[in-house]
């Protein structure tokens, strides 16, 4: 697998630079970082349960600080999650923000949550100022610099062909082609490492203007396959006039307007909608588990893999985890009928979640709750993976 050193005199020299270009004060250059991240990942609950379970804000941010001074690769969204609970509690929330462009962080992100988008109030005005600078550029570079353009070029097409498969009606001649695409996926994997955030970095449907690299322009992908990859709405519709005229539009005269989208989220989202899909998803989680220590899975994304193999169960041997749904995202809720009938005590689920340091359901549900109350968001990924909101 293609690693980098991290280890050396130059490393040293650029996390030198990258603290002084991003104004960096919850880091500082070390002699060595920590490489294992479940100790990252450790920190991230930590800082979340000091925070919504014991209230303790003092020490929820020196466990955020923790982690991204440890650690030479942060998850962009836990960045924007410390930043939003910084303004809310009057401190300083651009250092965060700061350091999340180093991770693929840019004003469309944020443009997503509730209460910064009201009327582009200062903390979007005061990024925005940041990014276009010629510090927040420069970071920036070093982020488009981390990219594997060729394994997400790659990973675009893998997904999309995929989608025009399924959305071609072609039935059993689409689930037996799970076979070879699982050994695409595996072969790519093993060579690169698992293709997410670190490695391929966030949706982002302008990264390709400034890599200036026209493989990488997903809209336009979508649009060469529009025929297949885009549907239409499923019923007629109505539509009314200026006078208050109603006209009724069959459906197969309507423009075929559901296609793929990048969805602007903090995190990498194709390779899931892949496993959503896939009629058993088995030896890819198996074979991915190591990716959790190098960064490149992230625990959440692992445990929504088991429920996916544990929802399809389709010519799956998927016994065994049976009794392993963390209710993550959109499984967090008992009316989800499909995996509801799998789910454990709530203190049974929480002991399989800390396995993966995946907070608590009822720190979970504070921290939904909070975020509704104040016009936050913490529901970044699919199937809100990275919180239940």
């Amino acid at each position: 697998m293609k690693t980098k050193s991290t280890c050396n005199g130059f490393a040293l020299l650029v996390l030198s630079m990258l603290s002084w270009l991003t104004g960096d004060c919850c880091a500082q250059a070390t002699a060595q970082q920590d490489t294992n991240y479940w100790h990252y990942h450790e920190l991230i609950y930590k800082a979340e349960c000091a925070l919504f379970d014991k209230h303790d804000v003092d020490a929820c941010f020196q466990y955020y600080d923790q982690a991204f001074n440890n650690f030479e690769f942060n998850y962009a969204h836990d960045l924007v999650n410390a930043a939003q609970l910084a303004h809310y509690y009057h401190r300083d929330y651009m250092k965060y923000l700061k350091r999340a462009v180093l991770f693929g962080v840019r004003p469309l992100h944020l443009s997503s949550i509730p209460v910064w988008r009201k009327s582009y109030i200062t903390v979007y005005k005061e990024f925005i100022s940041y990014f276009r600078s010629e510090k927040g550029q420069a970071v920036r570079q070093q982020y488009l610099a981390t990219i594997n353009q060729e394994y997400l070029a790659w990973t675009y097409q893998f997904v999309l062909r995929e989608m025009k498969y399924r959305r071609s009606n072609l039935g059993d001649e689409y689930w037996q082609s799970f076979n070879p695409w699982d050994e695409e996926l595996l072969t790519k994997i093993k060579e690169y490492g698992f293709p997410g955030a670190k490695l391929i970095g966030v949706d982002d449907s302008l990264l390709y203007k400034d890599l200036q690299n026209e493989e990488l322009n997903f809209n336009r992908l979508v649009k060469l396959g529009a025929d297949s990859l885009c549907l239409r709405p499923k019923t007629d519709v109505v539509k009314v006039s200026i006078t208050g005229e109603k006209t009724w539009i069959k459906r197969d005269d309507l423009p075929k307007d559901d296609c793929p989208k990048l969805d602007g989220s903090c995190a990498q989202i194709w390779f899931f909608v892949y496993m959503a899909h896939n009629p058993c998803p088995l030896k890819i989680f198996e074979a991915t588990y190591d990716e959790i220590a190098k960064g490149n899975l992230h625990p959440r994304e692992y445990a929504k893999m088991i429920e996916y193999a544990i929802f399809s169960r389709r010519e799956c041997d998927c016994e065994k985890y049976g009794k392993q749904v963390f209710r993550i995202g959109n499984t967090m809720s008992h009316k989800d009928f499909r995996l509801g009938k799998f789910f454990l005590p709530d203190n049974e689920t929480d002991a399989l979640r800390k396995k993966y340091w995946i907070i608590p359901l009822r720190v979970e549900q504070a921290k939904a709750q909070f975020g509704i109350e104040h016009g936050y968001r913490f529901n970044w990924g699919m199937n809100n993976m990275y919180s239940y909101q």
